[in-house]
């Protein structure tokens, strides 16, 4: 059972109506650092109905703004993006952040982008597997030369390699028995706005598991969940302004009571607890908006009444 964690902030960056302001964006970077908040994480998406911002754009302002939190995806929809350039920006913004990134990835998207972005969905997990190869190599070595079912290279390098020494850590998203075997194998898992506690412990148990099948330590392993948060006295007041967001999002079906943490701190707490004690070693709290008085109510009413580790 974990008695402790890290907590930070899923970033909105998807809105039905119009988007917040740079100045909004900055103020909230800011401000997440100055409180302890121990990172800053970035979703991803291409097409939507409504307004979402671009998450490598998003990343970078909040890297120009802070010096210390983390700036983590997730998760990013690996599959649909070049993995070169991936890696290129990954590397560029771990060198400028001072080594401060971690890259969350998974087979992603919907089905209406896959074709639009030129990519096969049936294809999707063989080129995964591969663009993470290319990834990697690009990283840690120089004039690598590769040929493979996508990609022919010979020769080429991404300079400036990423800082961190231990490489940029890839956690992968998802929630389904393959995702948890590659987790095991990468850095971590990071699980979406759904899952109960329950179903959120058994899948770090398999994790664990399939670590030590591979003979890794699942100690090493960080293990991550997304939950989208309003703190406010009157609960209806809080489940209402989540609902107006995340059914923008993810549709009429999400079952904002199962999935999320509203209503008065305690009530908050408790939920988000659960989970902590279900194995998450790092929370993603959402809010609705970049709002500063909002996140400081997490910090100061909500992170008090947790057993976990800030900064």
């Amino acid at each position: 059972m974990a008695t402790n964690a890290n907590v930070g902030l899923l970033v909105p960056s998807f809105f039905a109506g119009q988007p917040p302001t740079m100045d909004e964006y900055t103020s909230f970077f800011r401000s997440a650092e100055d409180m302890g908040f121990h990172s800053l994480w970035f979703t991803d998406r291409v097409f939507h109905q409504i307004n979402i911002l671009e998450t490598f754009t998003l990343m970078t302002v909040a890297a120009t703004v802070t010096s210390r939190v983390r700036l983590g995806t997730a998760v990013l929809l690996f599959v649909l993006r070049h993995p070169v350039l991936v890696a290129k920006a990954m590397a560029t913004l771990d060198h400028l952040s001072g080594g401060r990134v971690t890259l969350g990835i998974s087979l992603g998207g919907r089905d209406n982008e896959f074709g639009p972005m030129g990519v096969s969905m049936r294809r999707r997990v063989s080129k995964f597997t591969e663009d993470l190869t290319v990834m990697r190599k690009l990283w840690t070595e120089r004039n690598v030369t590769f040929h493979g079912r996508f990609y022919d290279m010979d020769d080429v390098n991404v300079d400036p390699k990423p800082v961190q020494k231990s490489g940029i850590p890839i956690i992968i998203g998802g929630s389904a028995d393959a995702v948890y075997k590659r987790a095991a194998e990468a850095d971590g898992w990071v699980a979406g706005g759904g899952l109960n506690a329950e179903a959120y412990a058994l899948a770090c148990r398999k994790i664990r598991q399939y670590a030590l099948d591979s003979s890794r330590d699942p100690n090493i392993l960080d293990t991550g969940k997304l939950m989208y948060v309003y703190v406010n006295e009157d609960r209806n007041q809080a489940k209402q302004r989540l609902e107006s967001f995340c059914h923008a999002y993810y549709g009429p079906q999400y079952d904002v009571d199962d999935n999320c943490a509203f209503g008065q701190a305690d009530e908050c707490a408790e939920f988000i607890q659960s989970y902590i004690d279900a194995g998450a070693k790092t929370i993603l709290l959402g809010p609705t908006w970049p709002d500063v008085a909002q996140i400081s109510r997490i910090a100061q009413e909500e992170l008090p009444r947790l057993r976990l580790n800030m900064g």
